[in-house]
C-alpha cells in the first residue's frame, strides 16, 4: 500500500520507504481514553445544540448536526497530531580491544614447537592465524579494535582482503599487519590506559591481551579499580615458556680504544646470568677479529654468576682500525642470542712504546727495571741515571745524554717513569712540561716511591698535583715487611694479572708471607683517607693496619693522561721465587696501560673524547674536542659542528661543541694549552652510536669516537616471562587467563554488551493533502446543506 503513488501523495510520505512493512498509526500528542470520550461527548453536544432550535425539517437538521460533529472531531484529531510510525531497531556494537605485545622480548625463542623453538612473536602469529575464523565472527558481532603496544598503545593496520584464488597461507590470515617487535620496554599500565581512552564512552565487552607479562610498568591499583568499575575484564593470553630457559649475557666489555701492535691488549668482559641457573654449567668466552675471523683468545669459565668478570688478552700483529667481537657460548639452550655478542673498534699502531725512565741512584729496583725495558722488544727506552759520572754511558736502546728541555723533546715519549729523584733535579719549566705532557697530550706517568726523595721533595711543585696523595708528602715507611694483593678494580682494568692461570689473576703465593720471597721489606705508609677523590687502589697490603689495608699501587687520571704511583721499590724481590716472570709482568702491564692513552694525543693533531663511553639513556655524556695543532682552526672560531649517527649512518642529532676558553681566545705559543671544545649530549635511544666531527677544516683527520648507550630497564636483561602478573591482572579485573591452546574459548567467555535502540521513523499526517481535503469536504458539505434547507 505504501508504494501506491496516490497514497504517498495524499499522506505526503517523505521518510517511510515505499516497501515498508508494519507501519502503525500513532499520535504526536496522545490523550488518554477518558479525554477522548469527554471530547466526543462535548462534540456531539455542540453539534446537537447548534441545530436543535433551528426551524428546519428534522432529517436535514440531523444530517447537518452529524456533519458538524464530524468536523469538530476532525479538528480534535488534527490537534492531537496523527502520525504514521514505522518501528526501527538499531544495535550499537560493543567494542573488543585486542592488544598485541610488540616489545623486543617477543623475539625471545623459548616456546617449544614441532620443528624446534619458536619465538614468542611466532607463537602469537600462529595463534592469530589458526583462529582466523573466530576473529571474523567476532568482527561481525563486535567492533574489534586491534592495537600494538610496548611503551604505549598504537593502532595496527588491518590485513588487506586475500584475493580469490590466492594461497591461504598463515601470513595472509593474520587479521592485522605486524612488523618485527622492536620496542625497548613494555609499559603495560600506560598501554591499557591508552586503549581505554580510545574506547571512551563506548560499551567494552573486554580486553584481550597477548603478552609475555614482562613489563617495567605493571598495572596500577587505580587502573584495576577503573576496569572493575567499568566492568571491563582483561582476558590475558600468556606467551612464552612457563619454565625459565637459561640465558647468559655480556653485560659489559672494556677495552682500550688504541693499542700498540704486538702489545698484550686486555679485554675485560663482564658476564651476567639473566635467568637463574643459566650459568651453572659454565661457558666459553671468545675474542674474534671480525675481518679475518681469527680467534684472538678464548677462556673457559666455570659457573657464571651475577657480574662474573673475565679478561681476555690479544696480541695484534697488524696495524690499522680493527673490529673485535666478544662472544659467549654455552652448550645449553640460551634464551637470547642478541646479548651474547658485543663488537667494538680498536685502533692499532705499529711502533714501539717509548719510555723515558729517570732514576736517582742505582737501587735494586732500577737495576732490574732498566734491564727489563731494554729486553722488552715492544718498548723503546731511554734511561737517565742522575747519580752517574759524566763519563757513564746512559742505558736504554735509545740512550740520551740529558733530560728533555722543551715540549717538542718530551713529545716522543708515551710514558715517563720517575724513580727516587729529587724534585730539585728538574727545573720548574721541565716540571711544567711534564704536567702539560700528561694532562694535555695524554702521556702516562709512573712514580716509584723511594726512601730518599720520592715523593717528599715534590711538595710545592706542579707535580704535587699529579701525585695521588693529599697533605704532607713525607711518607713514612710501614715499618715491617708486607705482602701485596691486587684489588678487584685492577682485575677489571686487566692489570696485575701475574698468574699463569688466566682465571686466577693474582698468584696466591704473592699474598702468602710464608713464602719469604714475596715479602716487601720497604713500603711507604699511605693511609686510605689521604688519597685524592679520583685516586683508585690497584693493589694493597694483605695485612690490615687499624682495620684497613694500606694502598701500595694507586691509579689516578689527570686530564688526558693517567698516573700510577707504586709505594714500594721491592718488586725485584719476587725474582727469588719465580725468576723474571712476576716482576716483568707487573711492570710491563703497568707501563703498557699508561702508554695506550698517549696514542690519542702524542702524535695526533686533534683528539675527540667521549665520557663515559658506555652510558644509559637519559645520562649526560660529555663530548670534548682538543686541538693540539694551532694551524687546524681559526682562533676566533667559537664552536665546532658534530653529528651523532647510528652504525648505519643515520643521523640522530647534530651538536655544536663550544669553545671552553671563548672569553679569551689566544694564539698558540710554546707550551700553550690546546683549544678545547665541548658539549653535553643526553641520549634518548639505546644502541651503539658514533660521534663524528662535521667540520670541513678538520675533515681530513676523520675525528670520531664510539658511544654505547643502553636502557637501564632493557627488557632483554630480564628475558623470563611473568605469567603470574597476567593471572593476577585477569582475576582482579574480572576477566580470565586463557592458555594458548584454549584460545578458542574466548567467544563464549566474552559478554555481550551491545546496546539495542528502537528509533521509529515518523510521518505526521495532520498537515497532509488528505487532512486538508477532509476538512474542506466537511465544511463544504455543511455549507451546502445549510443553503439547501434555507438556513443560511
Amino acid at each position: 500500500m505504501m508504494n501506491d503513488p496516490l497514497v504517498r501523495w495524499l499522506l505526503n510520505l517523505q521518510v517511510i520507504p515505499p516497501d515498508a512493512q508494519g507501519v502503525r498509526f500513532g499520535w504526536e500528542h496522545p490523550w488518554p481514553a477518558w479525554v477522548w470520550v469527554a471530547l466526543v461527548m462535548v462534540a456531539s453536544g455542540v453539534a446537537f445544540w447548534s441545530y436543535a432550535r433551528l426551524l428546519a425539517p428534522g432529517r436535514g437538521r440531523a444530517i447537518l448536526a452529524g456533519v458538524r460533529f464530524a468536523l469538530v472531531v476532525l479538528i480534535l484529531v488534527l490537534i492531537s497530531g496523527p502520525v504514521l510510525k514505522l518501528p526501527q531497531e538499531t544495535v550499537e556494537q560493543d567494542w573488543l580491544l585486542v592488544l598485541l605485545d610488540r616489545s623486543a622480548s617477543m623475539r625471545i625463542a623459548d616456546v617449544q614447537g614441532p620443528g624446534g623453538r619458536l619465538s614468542r612473536d611466532e607463537q602469537m602469529r600462529t595463534l592469530l592465524s589458526e583462529h582466523a575464523p573466530m576473529w571474523r565472527r567476532l568482527a561481525e558481532m563486535k567492533h574489534v579494535e586491534w592495537l600494538g603496544f610496548h611503551d604505549g598503545a598504537f593502532g595496527l593496520t588491518p590485513t588487506p582482503p586475500t584475493p580469490s584464488g590466492a594461497d591461504d597461507r598463515p601470513s595472509q590470515t593474520l587479521p592485522v599487519v605486524l612488523a618485527e617487535p622492536a620496542g625497548g620496554q613494555t609499559r603495560l599500565d600506560a598501554a591499557l590506559a591508552q586503549a581505554l581512552r580510545r574506547a571512551a564512552a563506548r560499551a567494552v565487552s573486554g580486553i584481550v591481551l597477548f603478552t609475555d607479562g614482562r613489563t617495567t610498568d605493571p598495572p596500577s591499583r587505580a587502573l584495576v579499580r577503573r576496569l572493575r568499575s567499568e566492568k571491563v575484564g582483561v582476558y590475558t593470553v600468556g606467551l612464552g615458556s612457563t619454565v625459565p630457559v637459561g640465558d647468559l649475557a655480556i653485560r659489559r666489555v672494556e677495552a682500550p680504544r688504541r693499542a700498540f701492535v704486538r702489545d698484550q691488549v686486555p679485554v675485560v668482559v663482564e658476564l651476567d646470568q639473566l635467568v637463574a641457573g643459566a650459568g651453572e654449567h659454565g661457558a666459553v668466552v671468545r675474542l674474534i677479529d671480525e675481518a679475518s675471523g681469527v680467534e684472538l683468545d678464548s677462556l673457559e669459565v666455570g659457573a657464571v654468576g651475577q657480574g662474573t668478570v673475565v679478561t681476555l688478552t690479544a696480541e695484534p700483529v697488524l696495524a690499522g682500525e680493527a673490529t673485535w667481537r666478544v662472544m659467549v657460548e654455552t652448550d645449553r639452550p640460551d634464551l637470547v642470542q642478541e646479548n651474547n655478542t658485543v663488537a667494538f673498534v680498536i685502533q692499532l699502531i705499529d711502533r714501539p712504546l717509548r719510555v723515558l725512565y729517570v732514576e736517582g741512584y742505582p737501587r735494586w729496583e732500577y737495576r732490574y727495571l732498566k734491564n727489563l725495558l731494554v729486553r722488552e722488544k715492544s718498548i723503546d727506552s731511554s734511561v737517565m741515571l742522575i747519580s752517574a759520572d759524566r763519563d757513564f754511558a746512559q742505558e736504554g736502546n735509545q740512550p740520551i745524554t740529558r733530560l728533555p728541555r722543551s715540549p717538542e723533546e718530551f713529545a716522543p715519549f708515551d710514558v715517563i717513569v720517575v724513580g727516587d729523584v729529587p724534585g730539585t733535579f728538574f727545573s720548574p719549566q721541565q716540571l711544567e712540561m711534564i704536567r702539560h705532557h700528561v694532562g694535555q697530550r695524554g702521556a702516562g706517568l709512573l712514580f716509584i716511591g723511594g726512601e730518599r726523595y720520592m715523593p717528599r721533595t715534590y711538595a710545592g711543585t706542579v707535580l704535587a698535583d699529579l701525585l695521588p696523595v693529599r697533605g704532607s708528602l713525607a711518607l713514612p715507611p710501614i715499618g715491617r715487611p708486607v705482602t701485596m694483593i691486587a684489588t678487584a678494580l685492577s682485575d677489571r682494568l686487566g692489570l696485575m694479572r701475574l698468574s699463569d692461570d688466566d682465571q686466577e689473576g693474582w698468584p696466591a703465593e704473592l699474598a702468602n708471607p710464608e713464602t719469604g720471597w714475596s715479602q716487601l721489606n720497604y713500603a711507604q705508609r699511605i693511609e686510605p683517607g689521604r688519597l685524592k677523590p679520583t685516586a683508585e687502589v690497584l693493589a694493597s697490603t694483605v695485612a690490615e693496619f687499624r682495620g684497613t689495608r694500606l694502598p701500595l699501587v694507586i691509579h689516578m687520571r689527570y686530564g688526558a693522561g693517567q698516573i700510577i704511583y707504586v709505594a714500594t721499590d721491592e718488586i725485584w724481590r719476587w725474582r727469588y721465587g719465580r725468576g723474571e716472570r712476576l716482576p716483568e709482568r707487573f711492570w710491563v702491564q703497568i707501563i703498557r696501560r699508561l702508554g695506550r692513552e698517549s696514542l690519542a694525543g702524542s702524535a695526533d693533531a686533534a683528539r675527540l673524547e667521549v665520557q663515559p663511553r658506555r652510558a644509559t639513556t637519559g645520562q649526560a655524556v660529555q663530548i670534548e674536542l682538543r686541538l693540539l695543532d694551532a694551524r687546524l682552526l681559526d682562533q676566533t672560531r667559537l664552536s665546532v659542528a658534530a653529528v651523532i649517527q647510528t652504525p648505519q649512518g643515520r643521523t640522530v642529532t647534530e651538536l655544536q661543541l663550544h669553545r671552553l676558553d671563548a672569553s679569551d681566545p689566544v694564539p698558540y705559543g710554546a707550551g700553550a694549552e690546546p683549544a678545547r671544545f665541548a658539549a653535553t649530549y643526553v641520549p634518548g635511544m639505546s644502541g651503539p652510536l658514533r660521534v663524528r666531527i662535521d667540520e670541513p677544516t678538520l675533515a681530513g683527520l676523520k675525528l670520531a669516537a664510539e658511544l654505547e648507550v643502553f636502557a637501564p630497564d632493557d627488557e632483554l636483561r630480564r628475558p623470563e616471562t611473568d605469567h603470574e602478573l597476567l593471572q593476577t591482572l585477569a582475576a582482579d579485573s574480572g576477566g580470565q587467563m586463557i592458555p594458548p591452546d584454549e584460545l578458542g574459548r574466548l567467544e563464549e567467555l566474552l559478554p555481550n554488551r551491545s546496546v539495542r535502540t528502537i528509533s521509529p521513523l515518523t510521518e505526521p499526517i495532520w498537515d497532509t493533502p488528505l487532512a486538508f481535503g477532509l476538512f474542506l469536504v466537511l465544511i463544504g458539505a455543511e455549507w451546502v446543506g445549510r443553503k439547501m434547507i434555507r438556513l443560511a
